[in-house]
């Protein structure tokens, strides 16, 4: 499995590296990998007046859960509401 450092932590490490006339990946391979989860996408399907469905789970959830227009992601799996894998909203 891939593992994940920060941007400004691997280039901290890279310019001290060069500082010194050393091997920056020895410096890199040094950094703590991130605790990171892949992303999903989904979208909400209208099942009727009152409820959505997740694209990506198919948990169904009522619209009034959401009475300020909160409903960026499913509270289910996490999906982030922004389309499904194309990314149209």
């Amino acid at each position: 499995m891939a593992e994940y450092v920060g941007r400004d932590a691997a280039i901290k490490a890279v310019k001290h590296a060069w500082a010194k006339g050393l091997e920056p990946s020895q410096y890199i391979e040094a950094l703590p990998a991130a605790d990171v989860a892949p992303v999903v996408h989904a979208r909400w399907i209208q099942v009727d007046a009152t409820k959505c469905r997740c694209s990506h789970c198919d948990i169904i959830a009522l619209i009034a859960l959401y009475p300020h227009g909160d409903k960026n992601f499913c509270p289910n799996c996490g999906a982030m509401m922004d389309g499904g894998a194309d990314h149209d909203a």
